[in-house]
């Protein structure tokens, strides 16, 4: 095993093997400017989805978050959301949601060059049969389809890293 750990690091320098934060930064930079459009319609899942973005920031993007000489401005709006029944039980009641979020990325990366994504996210939860589903459960499943859409975000980010890089 000793044996096998040399040659794997030697292969993945020798094939120019780089991580994606190498190529997301490229883009993003280590500075970043959180803003979530506030929805008229939706003002609580805003919220959520700016948790999730901070998180993100921090935990996905690897940078921190600044607000005053920002290298990159993260801007954020809900398209769309829903909260869908997939699957029953055999008396007819739901057993199987799918929360579903559509979110428009704005990000102004550190050059001054403006990319706008069009993210498309979902997440899947099931609950006992007659169970009433709650705020705080449809809260909590549009905050785990924010985080699958903002990890799809980052994978376009480090994309647009490698397609700019010359390297």
């Amino acid at each position: 095993m000793k044996f096998l750990f040399p040659f794997f690091i030697l292969l993945l320098v020798g094939c120019g093997y780089k991580p994606s934060d190498y190529y997301q930064h490229k883009i993003i930079g280590k500075e970043i400017k959180p803003v979530v459009k506030i929805s008229a319609k939706i003002p609580k899942k805003t919220i959520f989805l700016k948790d999730a973005l901070n998180d993100a920031i921090y935990t996905v993007f690897n940078a921190n978050i600044s607000n005053e000489n920002p290298n990159t401005v993260i801007i954020l709006d809900i398209i769309s959301d829903n909260l869908e029944a997939l699957d029953y039980d055999k008396n007819g009641f739901p057993i199987l949601y799918r929360s579903n979020v559509s979110i428009k990325a704005t990000v102004t990366d550190k050059y001054g060059k403006k990319h706008v994504y069009k993210i498309k996210s979902s997440y899947d939860f099931a609950v006992s049969a007659n169970t009433i589903i709650n705020d705080q459960l449809k809260y909590d499943a549009f905050k785990q389809a924010s985080i699958n859409a903002l990890n799809k975000l980052l994978a376009k980010i480090t994309e647009d890293g490698i397609k700019n890089g010359n390297d």
